[in-house]
């Protein structure tokens, strides 16, 4: 019974080693379909605000060459709440960038550490965007020293963690030492 109880421990064990593997080799790979996501849905804001400007200026007769605080002081005075919608896209705008600045600035083997806040909350344009590159990331064997680096640490992380599952549920099945005889 002792050979089965150890074997399935060590399997155990085993299989959540490589599991953890797996998992954590694919963080650079998510960081990368991140920062692709964060450029893209900025680059999606940036045309929407240039539209809703050439709109504003058209539909107000504005000058062609009135930039974008021109029309929006003048949207202020006539239509405070699509000023206002203008401007929160703009915060918005800004938010994206500077998550995407500061992911392509980093090294890459620290990328997968700066995307985290993103998944787990923070400002709510940047979550987003993390939320769907997560639902549309497909998992993908990556060969790069940085997978390679991530996924050793999970493969130890996995097998330390499973190792101390395995003692604590082996702990109410051990026998007790026969007391000592003093002698």
């Amino acid at each position: 019974m002792r050979f089965l109880g150890r074997w399935l421990g060590q399997s155990l064990t085993l299989a959540a080693g490589i599991l953890a593997l797996a998992l954590f080799a694919q963080a650079p790979g998510f960081a990368e379909h991140y920062m692709t996501a964060l450029e893209q849905r900025a680059q999606e804001q940036r045309t929407d605000i240039a539209g809703r400007i050439d709109v504003a200026r058209r539909f107000y007769s504005l000058p062609d060459n009135a930039d974008a605080r021109a029309v929006l002081l003048h949207l202020t005075e006539r239509e405070p709440a699509n000023a206002e919608s203008l401007r929160h896209s703009a915060q918005r705008l800004a938010a994206l960038e500077t998550a995407h600045r500061r992911l392509a600035e980093a090294a890459p083997l620290l990328r997968p550490l700066l995307a985290l806040p993103a998944l787990a909350g923070g400002n709510d344009a940047v979550a987003d965007v993390a939320d769907s590159a997560l639902a549309s990331y497909t998992p993908r064997l990556p060969l790069s020293l940085s997978a390679l680096f991530y996924g050793i640490a999970g493969l130890f992380l996995g097998v330390l963690l499973a190792e101390a599952a395995v003692s604590l549920a082996g702990a109410p099945f051990r026998r007790a030492p026969p007391p000592a005889r003093p002698w």
